[in-house]
């Protein structure tokens, strides 16, 4: 009965988002799927009343405890039909936890870098690259996915992702199914540029204000030109060609050592297998979950365990729990 809600949950209510929020209590209830005794609230500005429960992610849900569960197996290369099978329930199941987790993962990372923005923004030396995947199609539908990292920590700022334009070379049943897929769909154009911008823009909004910023990328002549243009004057730009060896000591060892996890541990990542991504916006979501799990749950690394990259940064204080990173939503129209 401790729990005192922060603003009224429905969107519609001016005590959503602005204050003063007004509110008295109006009973409890228990639970029944897993006994908990929920209490409940009158929004004064509205007159609608609900629960504590309506602040939870796993409002609704008539299996709370799978929410965890799913996370757990898909941050550790399980496919979403084997997670299904694992867990007893059915692949629909799964698919709702993936969008429902990946939201709420790329909400939560969102509103901590709000909040650290707010209090003097992040400063470090910062790293981006891009790993290539594909969607449905490995030859006609490439997909581009760049990462930034903050190279220290190991601490994912931002991640997205974008279409590639069919490989070149191909045999002629690939031109055939080309010409098919574009009279279908139009011609496959790409938007790498657009998604490292967005990239360079939550840099931007991230970075402690008027400082340098630091940033170390490959040699392709589109980060140099979005960089100078994105930060001007306040950019030092390190740059070290892709060809160099990967090993420890390298400039770019940091950020290419995310994206061999990345790979490692995001099924739909894994080169050459069965559980590659069908549609771009699931491997988005799917990746936002990795990213949440990256960040605030497992530790820098494994000789530092008990320290996250978001500890090391100054994101966050403590390590989070999957169960505690999962506990509560988030109402970005409340931030």
């Amino acid at each position: 009965m401790s729990f005192q809600p922060s603003h009224c949950p429905y969107p519609a209510c001016p005590a959503h988002s602005k204050p003063p929020f007004l509110w008295r209590r109006k009973g409890s209830y228990r639970r029944r799927c897993d006994g908990r005794v929920v209490p409940r609230f009158l929004c004064l500005t509205c007159r609608r009343s609900f629960s504590a429960q309506a602040f939870r992610l796993d409002y609704r849900l008539q299996r709370p405890g799978l929410c965890a569960q799913v996370f757990r197996l898909l941050v550790a290369k399980v496919t979403l039909r084997q997670a299904a099978r694992t867990l007893g329930c059915g692949r629909g199941t799964v698919e709702h936890r993936l969008r429902l987790l990946g939201a709420h993962c790329r909400e939560f990372h969102h509103e901590q870098l709000r909040r650290v923005a707010a209090a003097g923004g992040l400063r470090g030396v910062f790293q981006l690259d891009e790993l290539e995947t594909f969607e449905g199609d490995r030859r006609l539908a490439p997909v581009s996915v760049p990462v930034l990292i903050e190279s220290k920590s190991f601490f994912v700022l931002h991640a997205n992702t974008a279409p590639l334009p069919a490989r070149g070379n191909l045999c002629a049943s690939d031109r055939k199914r080309k010409a098919a897929r574009e009279a279908r769909e139009g011609v496959r154009k790409s938007g790498s540029a657009e998604a490292v911008q967005r990239c360079w823009e939550r840099l931007a909004a991230a970075a402690a204000p008027g400082e340098m910023v630091e940033v170390a990328t490959d040699c392709k002549s589109q980060y140099r030109r979005q960089l100078a243009a994105t930060f001007g004057t306040r950019l030092l730009h390190y740059r070290a060609h892709s060809s160099e060896p990967r090993v420890p000591g390298s400039l770019l060892f940091p950020i290419n050592l995310t994206l061999a996890m990345l790979r490692d541990g995001v099924s739909r990542l894994v080169r050459r297998n069965w559980g590659a991504s069908k549609k771009r916006e699931r491997l988005e979501l799917h990746q936002w979950i990795w990213i949440g799990y990256r960040n605030y749950v497992r530790g820098r690394t494994n000789r530092s365990k008990g320290l996250t990259p978001a500890m090391k940064l100054g994101v966050l204080g403590e390590p989070l729990s999957v169960v505690a990173l999962l506990r509560e939503r988030v109402f970005p129209a409340a931030a």
